[in-house]
C-alpha cells in the first residue's frame, strides 16, 4: 500500500511508520486514461505483516468518524464488495470492479468461501522488542521455528499477535571479552559464517580479543570479530575467559 492513503487513519496497522520503497506506478484520471506517478509504498519485514496491514486498511479506515469503506465487514456478495471498496476511493481504475469480478470468475474463486470463518492464523515473530518492528527476523506459525530463530539471534525475543513475550531468547552477549584459543589451525573468516570466504589465516593458539559476535552458518555458539581486525573466528572453538 501507498505510504500515505488520503489522511485515513486506522488501528492494528503492522507497519512500523517509517520503512517505505519508492517506485513508479500508474494513476487513472477518471476517463480511463493513464498517467505515471512516483510514490512512497510502505515497507514490511514480512508479507504476512503486509496482508496483515491492508486486512485492517479496509476493515477499519476511517475517514472523519466514518468508515471508509462501510458495510464491508461480513459481505458475503463479492460484486458488492467489490463495489463498496471502489467506491471508498481504494483504485482509481475506471475499470477495477470489472476486472476484479473477472478474474474472481474466471478462476472460480467463490469455491474457497466458507459458509464460517476459519480460526484465525496465531503468528508468532521474532524480534529485539515488539515496537522495534523493524528489526523482525521472521514470523512462524509454528512456535517452535520461532523459537529456534530466536536461539540463533541473541537479544531476540517471541511475540505473540498481541505483542506479549511467549519465549525469551538467550540474551545478548556483552563485548568486549577475551577467548582463548587451544588449536592452531582455526580459521579466520571474511564473515560471521562459513558461506564467507576464509582470508588465508589462522588464528594460532593464544588469547584473543572478540569486539562483536553475530549468529551465521556452521556455529552454534556464534561467530567472533576478532580486535585485530583480521576477521571472524567460530566461537565454538573457543573458551570466553
Amino acid at each position: 500500500m501507498k505510504k500515505s492513503l488520503s489522511g485515513n487513519t486506522w488501528s492494528g496497522s503492522s507497519w512500523d511508520g517509517k520503512s517505505v520503497y519508492t517506485k513508479k506506478t500508474q494513476e487513472d484520471d477518471g476517463s480511463g486514461k493513464l498517467y505515471t506517478i512516483t510514490a512512497d509504498f510502505r515497507k514490511y519485514p514480512c508479507i504476512e505483516d503486509s496482508i496483515a496491514d491492508h486486512s485492517a486498511y479496509l476493515l477499519g479506515a476511517k475517514n472523519g468518524s466514518k468508515l471508509r469503506y462501510d458495510g464491508l465487514k461480513g459481505c458475503k456478495d463479492y460484486k458488492k464488495a467489490v463495489q463498496i471498496i471502489k467506491d471508498g476511493g481504494y483504485a482509481t481504475s475506471t475499470t477495477y470492479v470489472s476486472k476484479l469480478c473477472s478474474i474472481i470468475e474466471r478462476w472460480n474463486l467463490t469455491q474457497y468461501d466458507k459458509a464460517e470463518a476459519p480460526a484465525a492464523v496465531k503468528w508468532y515473530r521474532v524480534r529485539k522488542s515488539w515496537s522495534d518492528a523493524a528489526s523482525q527476523k521472521g514470523a512462524y506459525k509454528v512456535l517452535a521455528n520461532a523459537k529456534k530463530c530466536a536461539d540463533a539471534n541473541p537479544g531476540y525475543s517471541v511475540f505473540d499477535d498481541a505483542g506479549k513475550v511467549v519465549y525469551a531468547g538467550r540474551a545478548a552477549v556483552k563485548t568486549p571479552f577475551l577467548v582463548r584459543v587451544d588449536i592452531s589451525d582455526l580459521n579466520i573468516r571474511t564473515g560471521a559464517g562459513t558461506n564467507y570466504s576464509r582470508t588465508g589465516q589462522y588464528t594460532g593458539k593464544g588469547i584473543f580479543t572478540i569486539l562483536e559476535v553475530k549468529s551465521g552458518q556452521g556455529s552454534d555458539a556464534g561467530w567472533g570479530r576478532l580486535k585485530s581486525g583480521a576477521g571472524w573466528i567460530s566461537l565454538d572453538y573457543t573458551t570466553r575467559i
